[in-house]
C-alpha cells in the first residue's frame, strides 16, 4: 500500500483549491489595513502640500486612477513609488509608512502659514526658527522632537540632547 498519496495534498501545492484560498491583509491597532494607513498618509501628506491627484500621478508617471486607488488602500505602492512619493511630499517612507507619529498637523499649520510669505518673509521665519531650535526648549519643557527640514536642521544634522 503507497501511502504517499495520502500524505500528499490532493492537486499538489498548486492546485486550483490553493488559488482561491486568500488570507487576511495585516491590520493595525486602529483597524485600519497596513494598505489603508499608507493611504491615509499618502493623502495627508498631499493635502498638506495642496498638491491634487494629477499633480501626483504626473510626477510619478502613473495614472490618476492609480494615486485614487494607493490613497484608498486598494492599490499597493510599490518601493520605487514609495521612495518617489516621499521625496515629493518631503516625509520620510517610516512616516508614510506609518511607523513614525503622526505629526501632519502641525507640518500642515507650518506650510499653510508661512505658504504665501514673500522670500524674504520665508527667510525671516526660517532664521527665527534656527534661533529657537538653537536656544533649546524652556526650562521645565522637553522638546518633542527636532526641527522639520523644511525649516532649517534635518534630523541628521540635529546636536546633542535635542529630542
Amino acid at each position: 500500500m503507497d501511502t504517499s498519496d495520502a500524505a500528499a495534498p490532493r492537486g499538489g501545492l498548486h492546485s486550483p483549491s490553493s488559488k482561491n484560498m486568500t488570507t487576511s491583509p495585516p491590520v493595525g491597532e486602529s483597524g485600519l489595513t497596513e494598505q489603508q494607513v499608507v493611504g491615509k498618509r499618502l493623502r495627508a501628506a498631499r493635502d498638506t502640500l495642496g498638491l491634487t491627484q494629477d499633480d501626483v500621478a504626473g510626477a510619478l508617471g502613473i495614472p490618476r486612477t492609480s494615486v485614487i486607488a494607493m490613497e484608498a488602500g486598494r492599490r499597493n505602492v510599490t518601493a520605487l513609488e514609495l521612495r518617489r512619493l516621499a521625496r515629493l511630499y518631503r516625509r520620510n517612507v517610516q512616516w508614510l509608512l506609518g511607523e513614525e507619529e503622526d505629526d501632519v498637523a502641525v507640518d500642515s499649520a507650518l506650510y499653510r502659514a508661512t505658504a504665501d510669505l514673500s522670500d524674504d518673509d520665508k527667510e525671516q521665519v526660517l532664521r527665527f526658527a534656527q534661533f529657537l531650535a538653537a536656544a533649546g526648549p524652556p526650562p521645565g519643557t522637553h522638546r518633542r522632537r527636532a526641527a522639520p527640514a523644511a525649516f532649517g536642521r534635518s534630523s541628521e544634522q540635529a546636536e546633542p540632547g535635542d529630542a
